[in-house]
């Protein structure tokens, strides 16, 4: 079986900063007991820099697919993507031109990451959310315009980064990869940009959106939030341990 489990949302509670959304010692523990089996590998996929997983989680054995797919690291090899310099400089001259028009309010911050950078802004005030929101969105109609980045939106926060990186896309890389070759997919996200994921795993494995079921989304199954994620890690360990993973070997 080889799962696949988003950070924040997901693994753990969203936090106002996300400095603040550290995993407890029990998570750590209970990762361990799933990345020490043979029949398993796991795999965070989040859109934080792949470093910054590396440091919160320090399980061995683990996967870790950073920066929305751009990052990874797969049984000790490393293959991150690159930005080129030119597209440094022009994520710099979007990023300026952001902070200048959102000068005026509080509440927001911005985080660089190693593609590009993302707009926090859950600590804004709802009183002015509806302006706040008018101007990003035609930032946005711009960036789309030229066409050489990306937008991800996510839960009050929006990142710019290269075209063509999505956790989808770094997912079906992986399964076509030999070692991954015969294993179940399974894959618990909370956001929008788990979709691409999801639609990837549409009928080839498992697929379970944290948040309120009915919400539009491509899974098929529902968990309410991290603490009932939590609560399902735990029953697969006792499954697996159970069973020896019987259930989850793939006859392909």
């Amino acid at each position: 079986m080889l799962l696949f489990l988003d950070y924040d949302g997901t693994l753990v509670e969203i936090a106002s900063r996300p400095a603040l959304a550290r995993p407890a010692p029990e998570l750590i523990e209970l990762l361990s007991r799933l990345t020490a089996r043979a029949d398993l590998k796991v795999m965070v996929v989040s859109g934080r820099p792949l470093w910054e997983l590396q440091e919160m989680l320090p399980v061995p054995g683990m996967g870790f697919l950073g920066s929305h797919g751009g990052e990874g690291f797969l049984s000790q090899c490393l293959r991150p993507q690159q930005v080129i310099a030119a597209e440094k400089n022009e994520l710099l001259h979007w990023r300026s031109r952001l902070e200048a028009r959102l000068q005026s309010f509080l509440g927001w911050w911005i985080e660089d990451k190693p593609l590009g950078f993302a707009l926090h802004y859950r600590q804004l005030s709802k009183e002015y959310l509806h302006e706040f929101i008018v101007i990003i969105e035609k930032w946005q109609q711009q960036v789309r315009l030229e066409k050489r980045f990306q937008l991800l939106a996510g839960k009050k926060v929006l990142e710019i980064m290269p075209q063509g990186v999505s956790k989808g896309a770094a997912i079906q890389e992986i399964l076509s990869l030999p070692a991954f070759s015969g294993y179940f997919p399974i894959y618990l996200g909370d956001d929008i940009t788990d979709e691409s994921a999801f639609h990837l795993l549409q009928g080839r494995g498992l697929t379970i959106k944290v948040g309120r079921s009915g919400s539009k989304t491509a899974a098929s199954h529902f968990l309410l939030n991290p603490e009932e994620v939590r609560r399902f890690l735990t029953a697969l360990a006792f499954l697996l341990e159970d069973h020896d993973g019987e259930y989850f070997r793939s006859s392909g």
